[in-house]
């Protein structure tokens, strides 16, 4: 399972659109062109301008033993058995400063709440491969619910403070003379943190995270 989804809302943009199918089909002595018109639905990540782009997925992770052990560790899905582990990763932009990619630099935390769980998950920020990102993993051991997992994801960014520096201001005064004056001057402004949340909304059911019951014996 992969899919881009954005965070945050900063502000409202209207967006539609529709798509056309036309069929042409034609006879001895006439064509007629009949023309189709479909309204696209919102885009999953919503209509308005937006502060992060995120982008999650599920990998099964490593372990297990008989029919709970993954032919292939880290292999994206989205279904898993009831004592496997669900590996959550999540990548992702800010968008406010720019596109700066989602780190610990620039990240206050990344949260992962289940239903069910009554502590939430917390995502590190680490090497995998040659890449950095953040993951997660939730060892379903023990949980009694199974079918469709609506968990959420909540990335918090760090707020920025403004850069400024003491500059010389040279001032008119009303005798006519001139004096100097030191003022501070804003040289960047100020960021303030934002929060961005990911959910499956939205999703036809057999694209979200599912649990399904282990085999007997």
């Amino acid at each position: 399972m992969k899919r881009i989804i954005t965070g945050v809302a900063a502000g409202a943009m209207a967006l539609g659109g529709f798509s056309l199918l036309s069929v042409t089909t034609a006879s001895a002595d006439s064509t007629t062109t009949t023309t189709t018109t479909t309204t696209l639905a919102p885009p999953v990540q919503g209509s308005a301008p937006l502060a992060l782009a995120l982008n999650v997925d599920t990998v099964v992770g490593t372990g297990g033993t008989g029919a709970l052990k993954a032919p292939v560790g880290c292999a994206q899905t989205n279904e898993f058995l009831i004592g496997q582990t669900v590996v959550f990763r999540l990548s992702g932009l800010d968008v406010v400063t720019g596109g700066v990619a989602l780190t610990p630099k620039n990240v206050s935390s990344v949260i992962v709440t289940i239903p069910g769980v009554a502590t939430p998950l917390i995502m590190n920020y680490g090497n995998h491969g040659s890449v950095a990102f953040w993951s997660v993993g939730w060892n379903t051991t023990g949980y009694t619910t199974t079918g469709i997992v609506n968990f959420k994801i909540v990335v918090n960014t760090i707020a920025v403070p403004a850069v400024t520096k003491r500059v010389a201001i040279r001032i008119k005064q009303s005798n006519g003379k001139y004096v100097m004056r030191m003022r501070t001057k804003i040289v960047k402004k100020a960021v303030a943190g934002v929060s961005g949340t990911y959910t499956q909304a939205g999703y036809a059911a057999p694209s979200d995270l599912t649990l399904n019951p282990a085999p007997a014996g």
